[in-house]
């Protein structure tokens, strides 16, 4: 539940300023240079398509999203590339059309590629070769919410969430250790009605989850709860962000798992209507067991918001929207230690103008940022990239250019970070959103 003002913020971008290139300029030149390829309209439809995700695996790009075709009839469809993102194979419908399908989620893992929604229920969909035939949809669970999803090998875990009223809800997870053939029971996470979760993962046979909790304070906190065993039992969970004091929301938990060690990054305000938020981190070096002291990534009074995290080997990396320049730029920290000390915060957007919603991916020595920038006149996609795991970067480029409004940008990477891939939000007109893809190539 985010506030009234932080909603603001992230939800509308406007003026018309142009970009100052002045501290870019100072910048060392950067020793990455890529080539883009066309922007490629995956929906297509005259409709409005909404709640789209990301998935990659080897050279295959996997795109769900939800389509409103005609009124109170919604269905989940993916697109999937073979050949890197070049070109799409026409859209295939998953849902059972049996009812309102949304909130798709999709993870790959090898030739295994998995899309769970809601639709009566939480339905699931598994393909074993790499997206071009699907099996018919299970029914994981016959009431639930906003699924997500993680693979590793042969395990698949989904978790979901069921209301218990008009602002409370109980956490459930199954989980399949032969590719989504079968699953196992339903387990109920909760000891107090609550939580939602925000980010599931796995690593090295356990189960991470992060979420926002909101307690009898009506203020919600970030909590963790680990599987040591691939889902079938779970530890107590761990609230991250009780020492922040009472009465202050914690919200936006994302989490990033390598080896013994998990990081969770989330955003903190004084108050539901606030007059400063925070970008904060922890870390844990035994598997979640324990965690750290808490760290300010933002440094200076006012907004920070909407963080995102992302690991590569021992990098750790940390973005988010923060006016402290004087205006909303996108900041960035890094760490070489597996984040136990991290550099200065640095301006990637260096704009007079709004720029927030910032998307990163991390793969081997490639760092990709993306972020909405209304620096051009209208909210368009503006992108940066690091060869050398944030050393130096690539100029500003505007990805979209376009008239309309261009959102919500997600940017993923081939496994060895040269392939990069961006999708993002277009609103052609007022009832017509489409999902739009640009490719990027390291030369």
């Amino acid at each position: 539940m985010a506030s009234t003002m932080s909603r603001c913020f992230r939800g509308v971008l406007f003026g018309a300023v142009l970009l100052s290139w002045s501290a870019a300029a100072r910048e060392a030149p950067a020793r990455l240079q890529e080539s883009f390829g066309p922007v490629l309209n995956l929906s297509g439809t005259p409709t409005f398509n909404f709640e789209f995700q990301t998935a990659v695996s080897d050279s295959n790009v996997y795109i769900v999203w939800s389509d409103t075709s005609s009124l109170d009839v919604t269905q989940v469809y993916l697109r999937r590339s073979s050949d890197q993102g070049k070109r799409f194979e026409p859209p295939l419908r998953l849902s059972n059309n049996t009812g309102p399908a949304y909130l798709p989620t999709v993870v790959a893992e090898g030739k295994k590629v998995y899309v769970a929604w809601r639709e009566q229920g939480i339905q699931l969909r598994v393909s074993h070769d790499n997206g071009r035939n699907f099996e018919p949809a299970v029914t994981l669970a016959a009431h639930g919410d906003s699924p997500r999803l993680a693979a590793e090998n042969s395990d698949v875990y989904v978790t979901w969430t069921v209301p218990t009223g008009m602002r409370s809800a109980l956490q459930h997870f199954r989980a399949s250790h032969d590719k989504g053939l079968t699953f196992g029971p339903t387990l109920a996470l909760d000891d107090r009605p609550g939580i939602g979760v925000t980010e599931l993962t796995a690593s090295n046979n356990r189960v991470y989850l992060v979420g926002d909790d909101i307690g009898a304070d009506d203020r919600p906190d970030v909590y963790v709860r680990t599987s040591p065993d691939e889902g079938k039992a779970f530890a107590p969970r761990l609230n991250l962000s009780a020492d922040q004091g009472p009465g202050q929301p914690s919200l936006l938990a994302r989490i990033a798992v390598k080896d013994q060690k998990v990081h969770v990054v989330w955003e903190e305000c004084d108050d539901l209507f606030p007059e400063t938020c925070a970008i904060l981190y922890r870390r844990s070096t035994d598997r979640g067991a324990s965690f750290g002291p808490t760290h300010a990534m933002s440094g200076n009074p006012g907004y920070a918001f909407a963080p995102d995290l992302e690991i590569s080997g021992q990098h750790v990396f940390v973005a988010w929207q923060d006016d402290s320049p004087g205006n909303f730029d996108i900041l960035l920290r890094t760490s070489d230690d597996h984040g136990a000390t991290f550099s200065a915060p640095r301006n990637l957007s260096h704009s007079s103008g709004y720029s927030g919603a910032v998307s990163l991916s991390a793969a081997q020595s490639h760092l990709r940022v993306a972020w909405e920038d209304t620096t051009a006149g209208s909210v368009d996609i503006f992108y940066r990239a690091s060869g050398d795991l944030g050393a130096s970067f690539t100029p500003v480029t505007n990805l979209s250019n376009t008239p309309t409004r261009s959102s919500a940008p997600q940017v993923f990477a081939s496994s060895g970070g040269s392939h990069g891939y961006l999708a993002w939000l277009e609103d052609l007109s007022n009832e017509n959103t489409d999902v739009f893809f640009r490719r990027t190539e390291a030369r």
